[in-house]
């Protein structure tokens, strides 16, 4: 899915899919996707295209709440989770194989792609891929998604979004450290994971990876999707409260499809 830079990938994207929801679903997940539903209900969504589900965080809240939602992923594996998931919970949810710059689904109310997903395509490739969300929203649909604020990345913040954790997922316990860097110029946040893995069997294993996302700011985020046909109707952080450009670790978008 990335082109021009190198931009890579978390580990657990695919190599460590086991390892998804443990670095990803977090004490304020559930408060996030309640944030995101009441962003949806207040545009009378009623069915929504989750383009970068995962294992289907938010594809599960959203039809506890009686939306028509599917979900897509470019990770078999992520996407093999979240089948299996709904398989358990006796639900019979589509979860589709593609890649958010072209895959085809439908006509929906909103298109969404949550947790920074878009950071990891290339500006060149985010214009291809709002062009792709147009082409699968009704018309006047409206297209929601987060991404860190680059104006707001100071030393400090990217200091505060330090990761380290240790968890036990299935026959191993995993210790991560992730620090980040901000190449402004440029508008990459530069991530490094240290994974320190040990196997129930006595075995252990350390491995490293480095990976990009492409940030912004609220005024080019805006310039981009008035580029792509779309009118922001609304910027805010993520739990809906006032957007600070300087102060705001990441911005909640929504844009409306215009004829």
């Amino acid at each position: 899915m990335i082109s021009d830079l190198n931009f890579g990938l978390p580990l657990e994207y695919q190599l460590m899919p086991d390892w998804f929801d443990a670095h990803n679903i977090k004490a304020d997940t559930e408060d996030k996707n309640a944030s995101l539903l009441e962003t949806l209900s207040a545009y009378d969504v009623k069915s929504v295209l989750d383009m970068t589900c995962g294992t289907g965080s938010q594809v599960f809240h959203l039809s506890k709440h009686d939306f028509d939602v599917i979900g897509s992923d470019f990770s078999p594996e992520l996407l093999k989770i979240a089948r299996e998931k709904s398989k358990a919970l006796g639900k019979n949810l589509s979860f589709i194989d593609g890649d958010m710059r072209d895959i085809q689904v439908g006509r929906f109310d909103a298109v969404i792609t949550m947790f920074n997903a878009i950071g990891h395509v290339s500006k060149h490739d985010f214009l291809k891929t709002i062009g792709n969300v147009r082409n699968n929203l009704k018309p006047g649909g409206f297209y929601v998604f987060d991404i860190f604020n680059l104006e707001a990345m100071s030393d400090d913040a990217i200091k505060s979004l330090e990761v380290v954790q240790e968890k036990e997922v299935g026959s191993a316990r995993f210790h991560q450290h992730q620090i980040s860097q901000i190449d402004h110029e440029r508008g990459l946040m530069i991530s490094t994971d240290h994974y320190d893995i040990h196997w129930h069997d006595g075995r252990r294993e350390q491995c490293q990876n480095t990976f990009m996302l492409q940030i912004y700011t609220a005024d080019e985020l805006k310039d981009l999707l008035q580029q792509s046909g779309f009118a922001v109707v609304k910027q805010t952080e993520l739990d809906g409260s006032e957007l600070i450009d300087d102060k705001s670790l990441e911005i909640l978008t929504v844009a409306k499809k215009l004829s």
